[in-house]
C-alpha cells in the first residue's frame, strides 16, 4: 500500500504524541508499506534519538507561527496549575511601573495576535504553508495524527480541494479535543470544529474504549465510524531479562502535572519506604528530593535511557479522569521490566481500564493512595504474583497494531 501520514508538528521533538507517531510509522514500514510523511519543521531543540526510518519520504513546512516568533519562550508555567496538596503557587503581582507597563502591553499585542489563529491556535500558520503540496500518487490510504488537531484540518484541505487522491482516509485522534484534559479553550467552538472534521473522515480511530465510549456520545451522528486501538509501543524491547531479585529500583517517566496526574501518593509511599527512586518529568518542581528519591526534568531519550537501564520496576500512572490512558503504558509494556499499573478516575473508568489489561497478566495492579501503591512494592518484593508475565506484550508491537488499523472496515 502507498500510505500518506499527515502532522502538523516537528517529529523529532521529545514529547509523548511523538513516540506514538513514530511508531505508528515504523508499523507502517515494518508492514512492507510506501510512507511519504509531511510535518512542521520548527526552531525547537531536536533530540537526535527520535529517529526516522530513511524508508519514508518526509516533505517538510515551516510551522513556527508568527506568535512564536514574537515570543519564542512560550511554554505553560507552574504558577498555572494548583498542587496534588491542596495549596496554589501564585505569581509576583506585576507592581506599577515602566517596566510593568510594557509587561502589559507585550501580553495584549500576544494575546491580539493570538486571536486570529483562532481555535486551532498557532498550528494553523503551518497548514497555510503545507495546503502547497501535491502529488499526483493515489494513495490507499491517509492517515492524519493528532496531537495537533491542525494534522486533520490538512488532511481534509488536501483531499478537497483534490492537491491529492486517495482511497481512505482515517483519523487517528490520542486524544479528543473538546474533553482533552490539557484543553483550555472555548468548548463551545471547539465542540463545532471538532464535529466538522469528524464528519469529514471515512473512519475514526481513538486509542481507549472510555475514550471511544464519550465521544461516541458526545458525537452521536458520527459515531458509527469510530473505534478504538491501543497505542503501538515505540520502545524496542533489548532482550534483557529481569532478574527476580527481591531488591526493587523505581522508575518513573512521565509528566505529572498535578491537573492531570496526582504522583503524590506514589512519591509519598517510595520515600517512607526507603527504596531507591528515580522521578523523570515536568514539573520537576513539585517534590523535593529526599535521599532516595532522585527528582530530575523530561530528558531526552538518551539520556533517558541511563535511568530506565538504572530502574527494575516502572511507574505507570492513570490520569484523573477523562478516560484517556497516557501512552506511557504501551512503552513499558515493551520491556522485559515490573510493571506498577496505578489506577485512577472514577470507579467505572477505572473498572473498565483495569477488566482491558489485566487480560494480559502483565500488570501488579492498585489505587492511588499510600497504602496500595506500597502493598504492590511488598508483593513485588516478595515475588507473590507468579501469574504475571514480566516480558513484552506481542499485541502493542506496532507492526499488529497499524496492520489491525488499516484492515478495519466498518
Amino acid at each position: 500500500m502507498k500510505v500518506l501520514v499527515i502532522m502538523a508538528d516537528d517529529i523529532l521533538i521529545n514529547s509523548s504524541a511523538n513516540l506514538c507517531h513514530l511508531a505508528y510509522i515504523r508499523g507502517l514500514v515494518e508492514n512492507g508499506h510506501e510512507v511519504d510523511l509531511i510535518c512542521a519543521e520548527s526552531s525547537a531543540v531536536k533530540d537526535n534519538s527520535m529517529i526516522i526510518s530513511k524508508k519514508i519520504r518526509v516533505i517538510t513546512y515551516d510551522g513556527v507561527s508568527l506568535y512564536e516568533k514574537l515570543s519564542p519562550s512560550n511554554r505553560a508555567s507552574l504558577n498555572d496549575f494548583t498542587l496534588s496538596s491542596g495549596s496554589t503557587v501564585i505569581s509576583e503581582p506585576t507592581r506599577f511601573s515602566i517596566k510593568g507597563i510594557v509587561k502589559r502591553v507585550k501580553s495584549h499585542a500576544k494575546k491580539t495576535v493570538r486571536s486570529v489563529y483562532g481555535v486551532y491556535g498557532f498550528k494553523k500558520s503551518f497548514v497555510k504553508r503545507a495546503f502547497q503540496f501535491r502529488s499526483d500518487v493515489i494513495y490507499n490510504c491517509v492517515l492524519s495524527l493528532s496531537y495537533p488537531q491542525t494534522s486533520h484540518l490538512l488532511a481534509y484541505k488536501l483531499i478537497k480541494r483534490k492537491h491529492i487522491k486517495t482511497e481512505k482516509w482515517i483519523q487517528i485522534w490520542e486524544d479528543p479535543w473538546n474533553s482533552d484534559l490539557y484543553s483550555r479553550n472555548d468548548s463551545k467552538r471547539i465542540v463545532n470544529e471538532e464535529n466538522k472534521l469528524l464528519s469529514y473522515a471515512e473512519l475514526i480511530c481513538y486509542v481507549t474504549p472510555l475514550t471511544l465510549k464519550n465521544q461516541q456520545k458526545m458525537y452521536p451522528q458520527n459515531s458509527h465510524k469510530m473505534f478504538w486501538l491501543p497505542l503501538p509501543a515505540y520502545y524496542k524491547n533489548e532482550e534483557k531479562k529481569i532478574s527476580s531479585e527481591s531488591n526493587v529500583v523505581l522508575g518513573y517517566f512521565g509528566d505529572y502535572f498535578p491537573y492531570s496526574r496526582n504522583l503524590k501518593p506514589f512519591y509519598e509511599a517510595a520515600a517512607e519506604m526507603g527504596l531507591e527512586t528515580y522521578i523523570c518529568g515536568n514539573p520537576s518542581n513539585l517534590f523535593g528530593e529526599t535521599e532516595n528519591v532522585k527528582i530530575l526534568p523530561r530528558l531526552s531519550l538518551s539520556e533517558l535511557k541511563d535511568f530506565e537501564e538504572k530502574a527494575n520496576t516502572l511507574v505507570f500512572l492513570c490520569n484523573l479522569g477523562g478516560g484517556q490512558i497516557p501512552g506511557k503504558i504501551y512503552q513499558y509494556s515493551a520491556t522485559n521490566k515490573r510493571i506498577i499499573f496505578i489506577l485512577d478516575g472514577t470507579e467505572e473508568e477505572q473498572t473498565v481500564i483495569y477488566d482491558y489489561f489485566s487480560k494480559f497478566n502483565r500488570y501488579y495492579f492498585c489505587r492511588n493512595n499510600v497504602t496500595s501503591i506500597s502493598e504492590a512494592i511488598k508483593k513485588i518484593i516478595a515475588d507473590e504474583d507468579n501469574s504475571i508475565m514480566n516480558k513484552p506484550v506481542e499485541y502493542f508491537e506496532p507492526k499488529n497494531i497499524v496492520k489491525e488499523l488499516l484492515e478495519i472496515d466498518l
